[in-house]
């Protein structure tokens, strides 16, 4: 797989669903395909795992990102740094969040690559993001602190007088606050330390194995730390590798200008055992994940970092590069296992502010719309799907604007299988679809009146969008004209035909047409909802067709096309009819036996049952 990946496409297309399964597909290094045939809630659960592994990082880009966010930067933080230097406000370089996330991958390969050269390194533990530490023992040059160190494998730095515990309310007197900080909380099992011998040379590298301890049976000195030597008793000289920096006569302080790859070459270069060789292990893929990356400014937030994440300019490829960073003056690469996986959004208009260097530098991959997901979704008994109305859309807004502001298939995949509900589909389409409408057509409310068809629906009452006489009256001028405008009618979300319609203008629905007309089958030009009450029912003088008592259930046939049902000893009418006949039909041994070609409503339900009891009865 390509090692810069963007995903491209209109809004809810599973752009950034599928950065789980290219994720997934680049770590366990298998294909796409073979991850689709799998239930992707495994595929999930999987990605959350890596993620928790630290295989996986996801960030978010927007128009406040920076390169301080991104690669490193100075923060300003507030520390107690010495004797009579509390609460002062310092500055310190920061690594940004995929710099954390190359020198992860840095300190596998250190750890990896020394495994590589000795079995004896074979459990070596070292931090995921470790710190490198300068440790002066007992000053330079060779003296029995420092042999007594290298021979029994730990560091020691002293301030004994101060005692084993050191707290706030220890009195500084010689100073030493910060080195005993950063000796005694600072410093964490699975950090580096580098030896000084002197101010340009080190003598030894190790890796810190233990907590701090206090070891009063040493005469001096008594703050120790276990380390494992990985070598000692050297004389490397580190001045050009440190930025041309000497070492200073300060304890314990981080060494930020030296990195695990110069460690690495210093260990190898002095390490013994080659005879003892062990088989290199290949490093894990990793993957940094850019959601809405076209939403940062790409040329600041990348900065250097955009050459360097070119293929061939990795480290480990034949063009590897390098460049020294502005704040930390560490030289930084991308490592050759890390991946990116951008997304951006074809209907954001920051798009067109893209970097043109981004653009040659990542592999784009189109996420269109997929109407098939929605194949099995039915608007009503129209003969149409949500997969038709999806795809109609889309070609209308493609003619109109572009193939970036289709709309995608993402908000319609909660809609229930089968014959859609009519409220869930109008919940979306009010509160998703409609705006979406209205942002890219900048309400131009002719353009949406073609992507909804609503100038050639007949009946009004199922156009979302209505033209409207404007009321001059209130004009100062009489013969101001009368401008024609629009209104958005509500209404129309509630009744399935709007919905077909928008496909073909003659579709018509005869199940479920309209949002909680439980007894009744209305057209959209004569909607009806029965009464309340059978008490109602009688005063408006509605032509009953038919009526029929059963069980003190009153089933009332209305105009040949209306059904109701009511109880027969309060009058009321009964509450939710399709399942109260679902019921009936599945414990009434004298209805047993009806079935439907299709999903069954109420005004399918009652006139079967009524039929049904008729025949019984004859």
């Amino acid at each position: 797989m390509e090692k810069n990946i963007i995903l491209y496409g209109p809004p809810g297309t599973g752009k950034t669903y599928h950065t789980c399964l290219y994720a997934v597909a680049i770590i366990e290094e298998c294909s796409l395909e073979t991850l689709l045939k799998e239930n992707y809630e495994e595929v999930r659960e999987r990605f959350n795992e890596y993620r928790q592994q630290g295989l996986i990082e996801f960030t978010t880009f927007h128009q406040s990102y920076s390169y301080e966010d991104f690669v490193e930067g100075i923060r300003p933080v507030i520390q107690d740094d010495d004797v009579n230097m509390d609460g002062v406000i310092r500055y310190r370089v920061e690594a940004g969040v995929f710099r954390q996330f190359c020198d992860k991958a840095e300190t596998e390969k250190f750890t990896e690559s020394l495994r590589t050269e000795t079995s004896a390194f074979d459990e070596l533990e070292i931090g995921s993001s470790p710190v490198i530490w300068k440790v002066s023992l007992a000053g330079s040059g060779d003296n029995p602190i420092r042999s007594e160190c290298l021979e029994n494998g730990h560091i020691r730095i002293g301030w004994d007088s101060y005692g084993k515990d050191v707290t706030e309310e220890t009195d500084f007197e010689y100073g030493g606050k910060a080195i005993l900080d950063a000796f005694i909380n600072k410093m964490e099992v699975g950090d580096i330390v580098v030896s000084c011998y002197s101010e340009s040379v080190t003598d030894a590298v190790g890796i810190v194995t233990g907590e701090y301890e206090w070891h009063e049976e040493f005469e001096e000195y008594m703050r120790v730390r276990k380390v494992r030597w990985l070598v000692k008793n050297i004389r490397q000289n580190i001045y050009e590798l440190n930025n041309g920096i000497k070492m200073t006569l300060r304890t314990v302080y981080q060494l930020k200008n030296i990195n695990l790859d110069e460690l690495l070459a210093i260990v190898k270069r002095h390490v013994v055992g080659q005879n003892n060789v062990v088989a290199s292990k290949k490093l894990k893929n990793r993957v940094f994940i850019i959601d809405e990356i076209n939403r940062g400014n790409i040329s600041g937030i990348f900065g250097e970092l955009i050459t360097l994440i070119e293929p061939s300019k990795r480290l480990g490829a034949k063009e590897s590069l390098k460049v020294r960073l502005p704040y930390s003056r560490k030289e930084f690469g991308v490592p050759d296992n890390i991946y990116i996986i951008g997304t951006m959004n074809t209907a954001d208009r920051s798009l067109t502010g893209l970097d043109i260097a981004l653009r040659r530098r990542f592999y784009f991959k189109r996420m269109s719309p997929e109407p098939r997901l929605l194949a099995d979704m039915k608007l009503g008994d129209s003969g149409f799907t949500v997969a038709d109305l999806l795809s109609v859309m889309n070609k209308r807004i493609a003619a109109l604007l572009d193939l970036d502001h289709c709309i995608g298939h993402a908000p319609f995949l909660r809609l229930t299988r089968g014959y859609v509900s009519l409220s869930e589909l109008s919940d979306i389409f009010r509160h998703a679809i409609f705006p979406l409408l209205e942002e890219y057509f900048f309400e131009d409310w002719n353009k949406i009146c073609v992507v909804l068809n609503d100038s050639h629906k007949l009946n009004p009452v199922v156009q979302f969008v209505r033209k409207i006489e404007n009321d001059n009256s209130t004009l100062e001028y009489g013969d101001a004209p009368s401008n024609k405008d629009f209104e958005i009618n509500e209404k129309a979300f509630l009744i399935m035909d709007s919905y077909a319609q928008i496909i073909n203008e003659n579709a018509h629905c005869t199940g479920e047409n309209v949002v909680d007309a439980e007894g009744s089958d209305p057209s959209v030009g004569d909607r009806f909802s029965s009464p309340k009450s059978l008490e109602a029912l009688m005063e408006k003088k509605e032509i009953i067709s038919q009526q029929l008592v059963y069980k003190n259930i009153v089933f009332v046939e209305i105009n040949k096309r209306n059904y109701a049902m009511y109880d027969k000893e309060s009058g009321k009418k009964i509450s939710n009819q399709s399942e109260y006949c679902r019921n009936l039909i599945q414990t009434d041994p004298s209805l047993s036996g009806i079935t439907f070609d299709k999903k069954p409503r109420t005004y399918d339900f009652i006139p079967e049952i009524m039929k049904r009891l008729l025949a019984v009865s004859e």
